[in-house]
């Protein structure tokens, strides 16, 4: 009798593992700086979540809670973007803490990755088939990936770590990219995706959800958003320019942990001030001299690298610290997780072709594309120069200008000549005690310039001139500003 008993339970828990499915959901990471700046992201691991992109991971956290989805198991490219969006979902009740899967990475662009990339302006007519005619695309460029490329891994993810879980979950969620989701939905589906589903680049944290039941995997549902789009869809406002390392924190400017502070705070934009030393050597630092820093009365184009290394401390509280003078190379190598840089040469009589070639070099060897550049500098020797050698360069004229009464319009008339003059994209303007006006800005932006304002270093005078629509603030405290 016993026996017949076991036999009945056996063969009635086998009919519910037949009958069981599992729902895998695929989420696509967060907004991430460089989603904001139009870069294409690729395989580069390093790109980090906006506060934005962190507020749409949290919202999607609380949504799947909410509706009561708690998942058995939680994978996750690698990638730092999506492994953030893992962790946050991880922490909000979703689920166990990320399994990182390799499979789950995102398609590799190979020679395109780096570069900014909007809808009618694509670097070439291949970069352009892949937003709007797909199928003409070609991969080119070491590790350069197709659409089925990416297919083939996530449908070996579906085979080999998925199919062998029949039985022992009921949810598994995936953190992953746009371009995996894709694929996903053309392996699953095809032709007969819905058309959101199929477009190139997909809604961040949307889902879309497979289900695997009878030995077969289908597609449930696609483009589910856990967040009001409308939250997320507006203007979102100037961009935050690090000045000198965005010193949110207490340390030295121009030094290794204040660029490190200048990734950590999400900024849009990284100010690099260069200078040359005596034999060559480009390093960073706001002021030609570096008594103020240092506590050295010394012009830093008038000493070696090595003198300045093995004298110079930066000085902490008034007195020198373990901080030294931080060479391009160094500071780029930190900083290169930002979407975009400024480069302002500061000591205009030391500029010389040989500067500008070392810092072009700089850039090529840290794999920064000349699109995510921008020259931005009171210094004219270094317009003019990247105006007729690389005016591939976008090149921003730092403007001061002492008449904020009155009749600006000889100061206006004078930006329009130097915007021709240098070819400018854009101008770099003071508030504060030199004050820009609103209508100086919306003149100037009429005329085609792009317009940053610096010294705007806290809330209410990034309020006051957040509805002039200037394009960035140029900040020593972005967490303040923004």
């Amino acid at each position: 009798m016993l026996r017949r008993i076991s036999v009945a339970i056996s063969v009635a828990a086998l009919a519910l593992c037949a009958d069981a499915a599992i729902d895998i959901c695929f989420i696509r990471h967060g907004e991430t700086t460089w989603n904001r700046a139009h870069i294409l992201q690729g395989s580069v691991p390093y790109t980090d979540l906006t506060p934005k992109g962190v507020r749409m991971a949290e919202a999607t956290a609380k949504g799947l809670s909410a509706a009561g989805m708690r998942f058995d198991r939680i994978y996750t490219s690698p990638y730092l973007r999506a492994r953030h969006t893992a962790d946050i979902l991880s922490e909000g009740g979703c689920g166990p803490m990320p399994v990182s899967d390799a499979r789950l990475r995102e398609m590799c662009f190979g020679r395109y990755e780096g570069i900014v990339y909007r809808k009618g302006a694509y670097p070439d007519d291949n970069m352009r088939f892949f937003f709007e005619e797909p199928e003409r695309y070609v991969p080119q460029g070491n590790g350069a990936e197709s659409i089925q490329a990416v297919g083939a891994r996530v449908r070996d993810f579906l085979e080999n770590e998925v199919r062998p879980l029949d039985g022992k979950v009921a949810r598994i969620l995936c953190v992953a990219h746009s371009l995996v989701l894709k694929a996903l939905v053309h392996e699953l589906s095809g032709d007969g995706a819905p058309a959101e589903a199929k477009k190139t680049l997909q809604r961040n944290c949307c889902i879309h959800t497979v289900r695997y039941e009878g030995g077969s995997f289908a597609l449930k549902e696609t483009g589910r958003v856990f967040y009001s789009p409308e939250d997320f869809n507006g203007n979102p406002g100037p961009k935050m320019v690090a000045h000198r390392g965005a010193g949110d924190l207490a340390m030295p400017e121009a030094s290794l942990p204040a660029y490190s502070n200048a990734v950590a705070t999400a900024c849009d934009i990284v100010k690099l001030d260069l200078q040359r030393t005596k034999d060559g050597i480009v390093v960073m630092g706001h002021d030609i001299s570096l008594k103020r820093n240092m506590g050295w009365d010394a012009r830093i184009a008038d000493l070696t690298y090595r003198e300045i290394y093995e004298k110079g401390r930066f000085l902490e509280r008034g007195r020198p610290g373990g901080e030294r003078i931080v060479r391009l190379d160094q500071a780029l190598e930190i900083v290169k997780p930002v979407p975009e840089f400024w480069l302002d040469f500061k000591d205009s009589k030391c500029f010389s072709p040989e500067f500008g070639e070392a810092v072009v070099e700089a850039l090529r060897k840290a794999g920064i594309d000349s699109s995510r550049v921008m020259v931005a500098t009171f210094n004219a020797k270094a317009l003019a120069y990247f105006r007729d050698c690389h005016p591939q360069f976008r090149r921003i004229m730092h403007f001061s200008f002492t008449d904020a009464e009155g009749d600006n319009s000889e100061i206006m008339a004078k930006a329009l000549e130097l915007r021709d003059k240098y070819g400018l994209y854009g101008l770099n303007m003071p508030v504060g005690r030199l004050q820009t006006r609103l209508e100086d800005v919306a003149f100037l932006k009429g005329n085609g310039l792009w317009i940053s304002l610096w010294f705007v270093q806290n809330a209410d005078m990034a309020e006051r001139y957040r509805a002039s629509g200037a394009d960035a603030f140029v900040t020593d405290c972005i967490s303040k500003v923004r």
